[in-house]
């Protein structure tokens, strides 16, 4: 009987993707769209304990069925947590003895984890590293087997049998995978909640464009599929250059490059998604809710809202960097800073699940997340109906 309920379930996942918005867990409890959950639950049988009727989420929209499952069988953990790179901040290599080779114009991807280097061995120090299916841009192909590469506005090198010119089939997250994680945490009686939302990552087209990208992620969950990321950063992101203002702001350099370019936080983010609510007649509204708790950005998740929150890339510790002065005051750069949107919560394990513009669905340790949450001001925001006094 239990090899006949893991393998209707299995056989239900692709029926489960079908129409499904909010996936919410309660140990092995499923809420459904209402115009599947019926459906679902007559096929499932006897392996359902209770079927209740939904209510109203933050957004006025009807939320459906719970469906909870009688006999959850444990299962191995389908994600991958992943863990930061440390690396060094190296200084520039001169260009002079560079090994001969040919210059090209092409994206390329990591085919796994690789160094990124100062000069063209191993000789050379780190300077940072790629993740698979990281995207860069390849300038030169070295005679040595090496690969020149634009890299946080300098050129840096990679060694060429970790970078591919074809496109990864599998970049960032699917609808499929939010339902395989969940289904199978209840199934082992976590407690988890995942909002159903779908990544989108921001290269090629926007290097350096976290911020941005993650509105975009945020307006599609909310229903406006023609929503465009570049549009987005081209039309309603405010921008400076280095020492005209502060990442509170502006977003200091251009998204699509990485040369001189650096960030933003909440404030400029906010700031592109009321103007754009505003030009489309739209009634909703963008609030900033820096300095939350982690907690307090889950309750708010919980309530069927995505949280827009700056940490880190892939959670590596924060450093100083470059330096402005702005109206009279100094301003120090804070290396590293990135931007997610918190999309769930495993409480079981001690997580929180996000999507990641550069990696795609990923769920972070929550106390280590919360760390480096804190070391880039604490920011984040929502978008909500609701006007706060």
């Amino acid at each position: 009987m239990k090899k006949l309920i893991f393998a209707l379930l299995i056989f239900l996942a692709p029926v489960i993707c079908v129409g499904c918005g909010l996936a919410i867990f309660d140990n092995a409890t499923r809420k459904f769209d209402s115009a599947v959950g019926y459906k679902i639950a007559e096929k499932m049988g006897d392996t359902i304990d209770t079927i209740v009727s939904g209510g109203d989420d933050v957004y006025g929209d009807e939320k459906g069925v719970t469906i909870r499952v009688l006999t959850p069988t444990p299962t191995d953990d389908p994600f991958f947590v992943p863990t930061a790179t440390p690396f060094i901040i190296a200084t520039p290599t001169p260009l002079s003895d560079e090994p001969a080779g040919k210059t090209v114009d092409e994206w390329v991807y990591a085919t796994e984890a690789a160094n990124v280097r100062s000069g063209w061995s191993t000789e050379y120090l780190i300077s940072g590293a790629l993740t698979e299916h990281d995207c860069v841009h390849r300038v030169a192909i070295l005679s040595n087997g090496w690969s020149k590469i634009s890299y946080n506005g300098n050129y840096a090198y990679v060694y060429g049998e970790y970078l591919t010119t074809e496109k990864p089939r599998r970049v960032g997250t699917t609808h499929l995978d939010v339902m395989e994680y969940t289904l199978d945490a209840a199934r082992s009686g976590e407690d988890v909640y995942v909002l159903d939302v779908k990544n989108i990552m921001q290269k090629p087209e926007l290097i350096n464009g976290p911020e941005i990208t993650c509105l975009a992620i945020v307006l599609k969950y909310l229903g406006y599929d023609k929503v465009n990321k570049v549009a987005l950063a081209e039309e309603f992101l405010k921008t400076a250059k280095p020492g005209e203002a502060t990442p509170f702001e502006a977003y200091i350099g251009d998204p699509k490059t990485s040369v001189n370019s650096y960030g933003c936080y909440a404030s400029v983010i906010v700031e592109a998604a009321n103007a754009w609510f505003k030009d489309k007649n739209i009634q909703k509204k963008c609030l900033e809710v820096s300095g939350a708790t982690m907690d307090e950005l889950l309750k708010y998740v919980k309530s069927g809202v995505p949280v827009i929150c700056w940490t880190t890339v892939s959670l590596s510790p924060t450093t100083y960097g470059d330096s402005w002065d702005i109206n009279g005051q100094n301003y120090t750069w804070r290396n590293n800073e990135h931007c997610v949107v918190i999309t769930g919560y495993n409480n079981t394990r001690g997580t929180i699940i996000v999507c990641d513009p550069l990696k795609g669905l990923v769920e972070y340790d929550k106390a280590d997340f919360f760390v480096r949450y804190k070391e880039q001001y604490s920011n984040a925001c929502i978008i909500t109906n609701k006007i706060q006094q």
